[in-house]
């Protein structure tokens, strides 16, 4: 079992985390699939949260299982053009279109519908 990487993020308020107690301002590590639950207890903002970035551990995830953010990401850095999608399902559906055009694309490229994301909104 691979752990997740940890991002570093300030606190808005004091916090009781992984058994230890941290004032407002102190900078603390967390792992990324704790950042919701973080927001919606009023701990840290979304706009202080960096955006993840694990290249160093590059791990092959399938399109359906990327969120929003990690999608567009994607389709800069392959150069495709997401139009008016805005939303995951919409964002996901421009990717695979595309990597169908580029005979057989990225081994990330799954084919399966668009239907099968999950949109976290």
């Amino acid at each position: 079992m691979s752990e997740e990487k940890r991002i570093e993020i300030s606190l808005l308020t004091g916090a009781k985390y992984n058994r230890k107690f941290y004032k407002a301002s102190d900078k603390i590590l967390i792992l990324p699939s704790e950042v919701e639950s973080l927001i919606k207890d009023g701990v840290i903002r979304r706009e202080d949260v960096p955006e993840f970035d694990d290249d160093e551990d590059k791990q092959d995830v399938p399109l359906e299982e990327m969120k929003l953010p990690a999608l567009k990401k994607y389709a800069k850095e392959h150069d495709i053009d997401l139009g008016e999608a805005t939303k995951i399902k919409e964002v996901l559906a421009v990717i695979l279109k595309a990597g169908e055009a580029d005979a057989g694309g990225d081994g990330k490229v799954s084919g399966q519908a668009e239907g099968t994301a999950t949109d976290p909104d």
